[in-house]
């Protein structure tokens, strides 16, 4: 809690800043003095009189309306106190002390810009006053510029250190408003030293241990604040925190009903008590301590952010997005009050407007992790992989302690680009922090497939099995390296394990088909194809194959009514014409074989067999010339291929080309020794 001296003691500042003497009249210095006395003494009323009567023997007293404004603005009058201050001022425009007690009721109404100026005056007239350093760092404070509230502590405690044990409370508190613990926790303690009996400095020095989760050391300090002041409600609401850390949720929910009954006006028992309700799910119970957290401190920006989440959870949209919205209300140059809601919209799908509730963070505090690391996740949902790279990479610059999530995140990115060799390292690095987590496992292995390098995926494959023997993907992948590798039995095997995790996966099934294939075991190979088909009647390859089995097997009828299908769900597939085409030829359907290798070759079926194929179709036809011309493409793609040579030799014996006709058999007959 920041110390603010206005106000406050002004039994002090009355016997430290005011001149009597300042004025020619006698009646009038006396009436002044008299009402020092009277203040020391707490008798306002009475000091205001005299201060009057003073006024009116000397209406240019300057010291008079100086004191009766600190008067004024003592009992809350703030208006008249600004009067007399003003008039103070004018009087004598180098009053430091006037500008001092007008810079604090700007400060008491929140106009902070204001109490900055005249704090700034004020120290300009007299820089060797700690007090006036003090009560300016407050108001820069109170503009979460605490920056330069540190800067103002530093010089008040280099005026006054044998008397700063506030100060360096209030140094303490900015640097805690940094997230700057240890220096926080360094104030504290010397201000515990000034003064050993101040139970406030422990209970801010037990909050700064916390959130270093340094429990015991917090706990010390809330024990001995609550030891030193019995009525401490802040640290009745700070242990409550700790034994909640450590997960002592009875004495936690205690410690913050002893809060609430100390101070009732105070959010943050209300709070503590919400969030234990929060993570016991008992949602109408958080719900009600978070309205009363608001009640009392409509200002209290955390509780809206609880609060929101128990209306996300209960599905009422709308409010839990004015409740994340209301914390950017009350404090627009909050970098952190945007960070709640941009989490809402990620969860809600609508990125943009998550983005722009990170770049709005991002402008007020550039080093802002978390920010980061929301935008970057934002744009990996848009599939804006360079600016989620770009976000994940100044999150690790910025905190590459507590990072270990964003290599994750940024080797996705990488991945999704297609940049193996960058998602290779970040996964890396994710796994020695994380070395049980099967999906980046995974991941990693693909990226190492992706790179054709089977032993490492094959590695990460095997990983993921291990850590987690439902991986049914590990099992699939692991299976198409073994299938590569012609191990087809041991392909079959994982492909068999993870169809038993999932039995309606219809890529298995073909997979498994695909090794009885290789195994020669067609029967259970077409099956498999089969089954593949059933479950997904638009999956092309496993017409495919199941087409060229029933052709190996002579089931030419059903080989065609494959290739039919293959090419009612895709036009342009040539290889099923080519098939279609063989299994035509094979049960005399010449014309239609014509036709589909034709038709092969057009879509790009680019290969011997397909000109062989037609070229034996045009020699079934008798046009020899044809035929000639597709074998000798077919002897252009494959030289080595002596059937083709023999075929086209036939072609020129019809055409009585006797001569061409001898040589290709005899290129036939050597490329057959």
């Amino acid at each position: 809690m920041i110390r603010l001296f206005s106000f406050c003691f002004v039994l002090f500042l009355a016997g430290s800043f005011n001149l009597v003497g300042q004025t020619t009249n006698k009646e009038a210095e006396d009436a002044l003095a008299k009402g020092l006395k009277a203040y020391e003494n707490n008798k306002v009323e009475a000091a205001i009189k005299l201060y009057n009567k003073a006024i009116k023997l000397d209406p240019d007293f300057a010291e008079a309306y100086y004191n009766r404004g600190d008067a004024n603005a003592y009992q809350e009058k703030y208006p008249e106190a600004l009067a007399d201050f003003n008039k103070a001022i004018e009087l004598n425009s180098k009053y430091s002390e006037a500008y001092y007690g007008r810079g604090n009721v700007y400060s008491q109404l929140e106009q902070y810009p204001e109490a900055i100026k005249d704090y700034t005056k004020a120290i300009k007239l007299d820089s060797k006053n700690a007090l006036f350093y003090n009560d300016r760092g407050f108001a820069y404070s109170a503009l979460k510029k605490h920056t330069e509230a540190i800067k103002d502590y530093t010089k008040a405690i280099e005026l006054d250190a044998d008397d700063a044990n506030s100060y360096y409370n209030n140094r303490g508190d900015a640097y805690s408003a940094l997230k700057k613990f240890a220096e926080a926790v360094e104030d504290y303690t010397n201000a515990i030293k000034l003064d050993p009996k101040d139970s406030s400095a422990y209970s801010s020095r037990g909050d700064a241990y916390s959130e270093l989760k340094k429990l015991p050391e917090a706990m010390a300090d809330f024990n001995k604040a609550i030891k030193l002041d019995a009525d401490n409600a802040k640290a009745y609401s700070g242990r409550g925190v700790t034994y909640g850390m450590e997960g002592k949720i009875p004495e936690a929910f205690a410690d913050f009903t002893k809060a609430i009954k100390l101070d009732p006006k105070d959010p943050r028992g209300y709070y503590g008590r919400g969030v234990v309700y929060f993570f016991q799910k008992k949602l109408p119970e958080a719900l009600t301590e978070f309205n009363k957290a608001i009640e009392v401190d409509p200002k209290y920006l955390k509780s809206y952010g609880l609060r929101g989440q128990v209306n996300e959870i209960q599905g009422k949209v709308p409010e839990a997005l004015a409740d994340f919205t209301k914390p950017i209300e009350l404090d627009p140059q909050n970098a952190e009050a945007y960070i709640p809601r941009g989490i809402f919209y990620f969860k809600q799908n609508k990125h943009s407007e998550a983005i722009a509730d990170c770049n709005n963070a991002i402008e007020l505090d550039p080093t802002l992790p978390f920010a980061y690391g929301l935008r970057g996740d934002n744009y990996s949902k848009l599939k804006k992989f360079t600016e989620a790279i770009s976000d994940f990479t100044k999150v690790i610059e910025l905190d590459p302690n507590n990072s270990v999530k964003v290599y994750k995140m940024r080797g996705d990115a990488y991945f999704n680009q297609g940049k193996y060799p960058q998602a290779i390292p970040d996964y890396t690095k994710y796994l020695e922090l994380d070395p049980k987590d099967a999906i980046t496992y995974f991941n990693r292995g693909n990226a190492y497939n992706f790179l054709k390098k089977n032993a490492e995926a094959f590695a990460d494959y095997t990983k993921v099995i291990e850590l987690d023997p439902k991986y049914g993907d590990a099992y699939i992948q692991r299976g198409i390296i073994y299938f590569k590798q012609n191990k087809h039995s041991e392909a079959l095997a994982d492909y068999t394990k993870a169809i038993e995790l999932d039995s309606k996966n219809s890529i298995i099934y073909y997979n498994i088909g695909q090794a009885y294939n290789k195994l020669e075991k067609k029967a259970e190979a077409l099956a498999n194809y089969t089954k593949t088909i059933e479950l997904n009647p638009k999956y092309v390859d496993a017409y495919v194959s199941r087409g060229l089995v029933y052709f190996e097997q002579g089931k030419h009828v059903e080989a065609i009514a494959d290739c039919n299908k293959i090419i009612e769900l895709d036009p342009t597939h040539a290889l099923a014409y080519g098939v279609r085409g063989d299994a035509h030829f094979a049960i005399k359907k010449v014309p239609e074989a014509l036709a589909d290798f034709t038709k092969a070759i057009e879509l790009g079926l680019e290969n011997a067999g397909v000109y062989s194929d037609r070229g034996n179709t045009y020699l079934e036809l008798k046009k020899y010339a044809e035929a000639i011309a597709d074998f000798t493409k077919a002897i252009e793609l494959d030289p080595k291929d002596a059937t083709n040579y023999d075929n086209r030799g036939k072609a020129y014996k019809a055409l009585e080309k006797n001569k061409e006709a001898e040589e290709d058999f005899a290129k036939a007959k050597a490329l057959k020794n």
